[in-house]
């Protein structure tokens, strides 16, 4: 049987990590500055792009348990490219907001079938795999950023030129190094064991225990009202430092920080993680100790210093937590619906960073800044108290698939 290697899948999530965060930080200063269009339509687009990564991850979560994933990726990866080369050419409105909501939908399509794919790898622990895969998108991440602030003047089309240059390679390295055989996608031998020992629906599809769905549900809830707050560091965050007379280039320093202490965390994980937290439970409640700390700290935040503080503990939670989470809804789901968990897996922190703004801005019009981050603060705290009562009353009726 033919396994994916996870070198390759790595190489890949960080080639459509370093195109797709060339695009997407640009888009409010573009259509602001060069398009001429406000500051809503903005969010909007990027709202609706948000809504379209949703669609695709549901989608391709939904298609990976029943096509060959080798054939998905590269139509999501073929389909992104062409709306990439499109903008080359025609990036004015409306063009430009359109395209971009494609490539929100083809690059959710995308995270969904490398999550699936990651849960192919049998050859290293899962929570390995995961904590890699968000290792590279998270270098990803930093490479593409620091691209947009070198090459991006008054035109986005170099900048498209370049994300379609690196999705290029993509779909060759896809195209080389992704069939698998349909016995290791879909797990077709152990599937087998788990329907005899009377797991099976009458449809064929396995029957997910009620504890599973139980904590899956729990997780991607918490995901969701996690990444509802963390997209304030996007949204209110800068307006509030601007408002404390702090300068826009020491909020962007910030990102550096971000993913500073995110390879650093990671690196970390992936060496000595698995001797560190021998329960992948307590991983997720450790770093979601640390995310309700950042906001501790925002809510008494008045100086720089604050923030860079709020950020560098805010970076290790994300960094604890969110790619154990993936992990954990790997081993209880069905080997026959590992992609439909990780498309909801993917969609639940689109769900949380595209209302999130919205949110933010209502509660700081209603309250305040620092009644906003104390609200975030309380929210997590909720959330971390209900997961570890959700988990310890159900984690040992679990079934692992495995």
């Amino acid at each position: 049987m033919r396994e994916l290697r996870l070198k390759w899948l790595l190489l890949g999530a960080l080639i459509d990590s370093t195109a797709m965060s060339s695009v997407w930080p640009l888009t409010t200063i573009y259509m602001n500055q060069e398009l001429g269009h406000s500051l809503v339509a903005a969010g909007v687009v990027l709202f609706l792009n948000s809504v379209a990564s949703i669609i695709g991850s549901y989608v391709a979560g939904r298609l990976y348990d029943k096509y060959d994933s080798y054939y998905l990726m590269l139509g999501a990866i073929v389909f992104t490219w062409l709306s990439m080369l499109i903008l080359i050419f025609w990036n004015g409105w409306p063009i430009y907001p359109i395209m971009l909501v494609l490539i929100g939908f083809g690059t959710g399509w995308i995270a969904t079938i490398s999550n699936s794919l990651g849960t192919t790898i049998r050859n290293h622990d899962g929570r390995y795999v995961f904590n890699m895969l968000y290792f590279v998108q998270n270098l990803g991440v930093m490479l593409g950023t620091a691209l947009v602030g070198v090459i991006f003047k008054h035109s986005v089309a170099p900048l498209f030129m370049i994300a379609v240059g690196i999705f290029t390679i993509f779909f060759f390295v896809a195209l080389f190094t992704y069939r698998v055989s349909d016995e290791v996608q879909h797990h077709r031998v152990e599937n087998k064991d788990v329907q005899q020992d009377g797991f099976a629906t009458k449809q064929g599809v396995t029957a997910i225990p009620k504890a599973n769905v139980v904590i899956i549900m729990s997780l991607l809830f918490s995901l969701l009202i996690m990444w509802v707050f963390y997209q304030q560091w996007n949204s209110t965050i800068p307006i509030y430092m601007l408002k404390l007379h702090i300068p826009l280039r020491e909020y962007s320093f910030l990102w550096t920080v971000n993913g500073f202490f995110i390879l650093v965390v990671q690196g970390l994980l992936s060496s000595v993680g698995g001797r560190i937290f021998k329960d992948p439970y307590h991983q997720v409640y450790f770093g979601i100790f640390f995310i309700l700390a950042s906001f501790g700290i925002l809510a008494v935040a008045s100086a720089y210093i604050h923030f860079v503080l709020a950020m560098i503990v805010l970076t290790i939670g994300e960094a604890i937590a969110f790619p154990s989470i993936p992990a954990i809804v790997n081993i209880l789901s069905p080997y026959d619906q590992k992609g439909k968990y990780q498309g909801l897996t993917s969609s639940f922190p689109s769900a949380g960073r595209s209302i999130g703004p919205l949110i933010g801005s209502a509660l700081v019009e209603a309250t305040s800044f620092v009644a906003l981050y104390a609200v975030g603060m309380v929210a997590i705290l909720v959330v971390l108290v209900a997961i570890i009562f959700i988990i310890d009353m159900n984690k040992r009726r679990t079934t692992k698939f495995e």
